[in-house]
C-alpha cells in the first residue's frame, strides 16, 4: 500500500511542515530539573522522535500558573513538570538546546501550555493545608470529599497573563508554535465547559471567554503569525458513556455537547487559533482521551475529527484539523487523510514504541514497526509511580540519552532460554552487539504469555506486536541469530557450552486447594486460551475466580465473543487493583454493559458481569461455589472513580470490617481459575549451583512475575551489559 497522503507538505498557520504526522504531547513528567529546566533526558527524547521523521512534535504540558494553582508544584515550591514560566534564563536555556537539538532533522516542534491541574491535579497539597481551586466549586476527582473553590476573576486573568509571557519565551526559545492544552477535564477545560464552569458573575461566566482571551494574548505577545493550535475535547461524551441515570446523579447532567464544541472552535478560530487537534471524554471516562488496548483502531476519528473537518467547510472555516485515537496502524492514518477525516494524523504511544514510524513507513518497512500494546504501563503509570514517560516495548523510550546499544568488546556465545517478551528482548539486543546468540524455546512460536493472551478478540494490539515481534526475530534469524524451536533445555544441554546464560522461561501456576474441587470441573485459565477458550456444550455458566486483569479480561471476552453469563469471586474489595486506571476503567466500563471495543451501542453486553468483589471462596459442593462475603463492599462498577496509589494516605478511606461477612451459594457449572503466578526459577538455581556457566541471568517471570514493562526493561539491561 502506498502511503503518498502521509507524506505531503503542508501547513499549520504560517508553519510548513515536511509531511502530515504530528507527534501528540504526552507528559514530559520528572524530565526537567527541580527548577524546571529540560534535561538531557527530555532533549534526547525529542531529538529521537525529530530523527524519526514525524512533521511536527509537540512537548507534554507546560503550566502557567505557578503560584496560582498550588497542584502544579510540589514541596519547596519545585516541580515535577518543565516550566517555562517567568523570565528564568537557567531555563530557557534548556529549551533553547532542545529547539535546537530538533530543527536540523527536519522537524517543526510547538510547545504545549496549560492552564493548570485544577480538579484533576493530585489532593496531596490540600492534605499538606493548601486550598484547592478549580472554575468553581468542584470536587477532587482522586479524593472527592476535598473541595476546590473557584479562583476569582483577578487570579483567572492573572493565568491569561502568563501565557503570553510563557509563549513569547516559547518563540524566544525557538519553538515554532504553541498548542493550548484545553481538552480532558484539565483546568482550561475546567473553565470553558459545562461540567465544571458554573460560574454566574464575572467575565469567565461565559464558558468561551477563557479560551478567548488566552488567544488574545498570545496573538498580542507573539504577534498574529504565531501559529496557535488548540487541543479540545470536542465533548466529554459522559452522557453517552454511561447513560442517563448516572449521567444525572454523578455529572448533574452537564457536559459539552458536539454542537456546542464545534460552535467553540469557531469563536477561537476567529479569536486566532490556526489548528485544533480534537478528540473526546475527560478524566472520568479517561478511555476516550487515551485509547486502551481493548478499542478498535482510529476509535472516533471519524466521529470526533470528521465531523468538525465537515463543519469547518460549510462554514468556510480555513483552520486545519489534526486527528487524534489509535491510528498506529499506518494503513488507518493514510485513510483517515484520504476520507478527508483531517489535515494530519497525530501519534502519541505509536511514536514511544517505535520513533522512527515515520521513517518505516515512508521507506516501505512496515513490517518492521514496534507496535504499541496499550497498556499504559510505562507512558501513564509510570507518572503515577514517580517515574517518567517510557514504553512497555520500547526500553529506550524516555532513557534514549543514557541506554546506547553499542557493540559488544568480547564476543560471547549467549544462550536464551524462553522466546517470551524478555526473551525475545534479550536475543534481539545480545545479537545486534555482535553476540554469537541461540534463543531455545519449548514451543513452536514465540510470545510466551503474550501468545495466551493474545487468544482474546480484545488482545488485538498484542497480537499485532507480537507479529511484528516474529518478523524482527526472523530478519536476524537470516542474519545469523540461531533460534531452537520446540526444545526444552536443562543444564546438561547447556553446561560448557555457553559463555552467557539467560533464563527468561516464564512462570508456573498452582491452583489453591480448595475443598470440593474433584466435584466440579474446573480449569486454569492460561490452559483455557490455549484450548482457545473451549467449553463443554452443556455449560451455560461459567464461575472466574480471580478479580485481577486476567480474571477480568477473561470473564468479558467469555461474555462478549461466546454469550456465555459469567460471575467473578474476588478477594480484592476494587476489581483489577494493580491495573492502570484508563485501561481498568474501560474494562469496568465494557463489563458492566455500557460499552464495547467499538465504542458503540450495538455490541455491549446485554447485562453486567456478576461481581463478589472482597470474597472468599470457601468451598465447592456439586456444581455450587461457597462464598464468604463482606457486607459493606464497594460497588465493583464506578470506573469514573480512581485507585490512589499505595503511598499516598487517603484520611477518607476506611477499610472493610473483615468479620462483616455472609455466605452465599452460587452455581459452579464450570470454573476457570485465573490467579497469578509464581517465577519459575528453578533451572535459573540450578545452573548457578552448577556453574554451568560463567554468567547466568535471569529476567522477564521467571525472575518476577510482572508485566511488559518489567520483562523487556530487563532482558535489555543484562542484554546490553554482557
Amino acid at each position: 500500500m502506498a502511503f503518498d497522503r502521509l507524506f505531503e507538505v503542508d501547513s499549520i498557520g504560517k508553519c510548513k511542515l515536511k509531511n502530515r504526522i504530528v507527534m501528540a504531547p504526552m507528559g514530559n513528567i520528572n524530565m526537567a530539573d527541580p527548577v524546571g529546566r529540560p534535561m538531557d533526558k527530555m532533549i534526547e527524547y525529542f531529538i529521537e522522535r525529530a530523527k524519526g521523521g514525524a512533521g511536527l512534535l509537540i512537548t507534554g504540558l507546560v503550566p502557567v500558573s505557578y503560584g496560582i494553582d498550588p497542584t502544579v508544584s510540589e514541596d519547596n515550591d519545585t516541580t515535577y513538570f518543565p516550566r517555562i514560566d517567568g523570565t528564568s534564563r537557567t531555563r530557557l536555556s534548556g529549551w533553547r538546546d532542545l529547539t535546537a537539538g530538533v530543527k536540523p532533522h527536519g522537524s517543526k516542534i510547538f510547545i504545549q501550555l496549560t492552564a493548570g491541574l485544577g480538579r484533576v491535579g493530585s489532593p496531596e497539597v490540600a492534605l499538606k493545608g493548601k486550598m484547592l481551586k478549580s472554575s468553581s466549586i468542584n470536587r477532587n476527582f482522586y479524593v472527592p470529599q476535598l473541595p476546590h473553590l473557584p479562583f476569582s476573576d483577578r487570579k483567572i486573568r492573572k493565568i491569561v497573563k502568563s501565557f503570553g509571557q510563557c509563549a513569547a519565551n516559547a518563540k524566544m526559545s525557538g519553538f515554532d508554535g504553541v498548542q493550548l492544552h484545553g481538552h480532558e477535564g484539565y483546568l482550561m477545560d475546567q473553565l470553558t465547559s459545562d461540567p465544571w464552569n458554573r460560574r454566574k458573575l464575572g467575565r469567565y461566566r461565559n464558558k468561551f471567554q477563557f479560551g478567548i482571551d488566552v488567544v488574545r494574548e498570545i496573538k498580542r505577545r507573539c504577534g498574529e503569525d504565531y501559529p496557535i493550535m488548540y487541543r479540545l475535547d470536542l465533548t466529554q461524551a459522559l452522557q453517552e458513556s454511561y447513560g442517563d441515570k448516572i449521567f444525572q446523579k454523578r455529572f448533574r447532567g452537564k457536559e459539552r455537547s458536539i454542537e456546542e464544541g464545534l460552535q467553540f472552535c469557531k469563536v477561537l478560530y476567529e479569536a486566532g487559533v490556526d489548528a485544533f487537534d480534537v478528540d473526546k471524554g475527560c478524566y472520568d471516562n479517561w478511555f476516550w482521551p487515551h485509547p486502551p488496548a481493548y478499542f478498535d483502531d482510529a476509535i472516533y476519528v471519524e466521529e470526533i475529527a470528521g465531523r468538525l473537518k465537515e463543519f469547518f467547510r460549510k462554514e468556510d472555516i480555513n483552520a486545519k484539523v489534526i486527528a487524534v485515537g489509535k491510528m498506529g496502524k499506518p494503513e488507518w492514518a493514510e485513510k483517515v487523510l484520504e476520507n478527508e477525516w483531517a489535515d494530519f494524523v497525530m501519534l502519541g504511544r505509536p511514536l514511544l514504541a517505535d520513533p522512527y514510524w515515520p521513517r518505516k513507513v515512508k521507506e516501505g518497512r512496515v513490517r518492521e514497526i514496534v507496535h504499541c500494546i496499550g497498556d499504559h504501563e510505562g507512558c501513564i503509570e509510570s507518572f503515577k509511580m514517580g517515574g517518567h514517560p517510557c514504553c512497555s516495548v520500547n526500553p529506550y523510550a524516555g532513557f534514549e540519552e543514557s541506554k546506547k546499544l553499542t557493540p559488544a568488546e568480547t564476543i560471547k556465545k549467549v544462550a536464551i532460554i524462553g522466546a517470551g517478551p524478555a526473551g525475545c528482548e534479550a536475543a534481539i539486543t545480545a545479537h545486534k552487539r555482535g553476540h554469537d546468540v541461540t534463543l531455545f524455546e519449548k514451543n513452536d512460536h514465540i510470545g510466551g504469555q503474550l501468545h495466551i493472551g493474545s487468544k482474546m478478540v480484545i488482545k488485538h494490539d498484542v497480537k499485532r506486536y507480537l507479529d511484528n515481534l516474529a518478523y524482527q526475530v526472523d530478519l536476524l534469524r537470516e542474519d545469523g541469530l540461531k533460534v531452537e524451536f520446540n526444545t526444552e533445555v536443562y543444564s546438561a544441554d547447556l553446561k560448557g557450552k555457553f559463555d552467557v546464560i539467560i533464563c527468561c522461561n516464564g512462570l508456573k501456576v498452582e491452583l489453591p486447594p480448595i475443598e470440593g474441587m474433584d466435584s466440579v470441573r474446573y480449569q486454569e485459565a492460561r490452559d483455557f486460551l490455549l484450548n482457545d477458550m473451549t467449553l463443554p456444550d452443556d455449560v451455560k455458566k461459567v464461575l472466574v475466580v480471580g478479580g485481577g486483569i486476567i480474571g477480568c479480561e477473561l470473564a468479558y471476552s467469555l461474555a462478549y465473543e461466546k454469550g456465555i453469563k459469567v460471575t467473578i469471586v474476588g478477594r480484592n474489595n476494587a476489581l483489577m487493583p494493580d491495573t492502570v486506571q484508563t485501561n481498568r476503567a474501560q474494562m469496568l466500563w465494557m463489563m458492566m454493559g455500557k460499552g464495547s471495543p467499538s465504542g458503540k451501542g450495538g455490541n455491549m453486553l446485554n447485562e453486567a458481569i456478576e461481581v463478589y468483589n472482597a470474597s472468599e471462596l470457601v468451598k465447592f459442593s456439586e456444581g455450587k461455589a461457597h462464598l464468604r462475603v463482606n457486607r459493606a463492599r464497594d460497588d465493583p462498577y464506578s470506573p469514573w472513580k480512581p485507585l490512589i496509589p499505595d503511598n499516598v494516605v487517603n484520611p477518607f478511606e476506611k477499610s472493610l470490617d473483615p468479620t462483616n461477612i455472609e455466605e452465599y451459594v452460587i452455581d459452579a457449572e464450570y470454573v476457570i481459575f485465573a490467579i497469578g503466578g509464581t517465577p519459575d526459577n528453578a533451572l535459573y538455581y540450578e545452573l548457578l549451583r552448577e556453574n554451568t556457566a560463567n554468567e547466568v541471568y535471569s529476567a522477564g517471570d521467571s525472575k518476577d512475575f510482572g508485566r511488559v514493562w518489567d520483562a523487556v526493561t530487563g532482558a535489555n539491561e543484562v542484554a546490553r551489559s554482557i
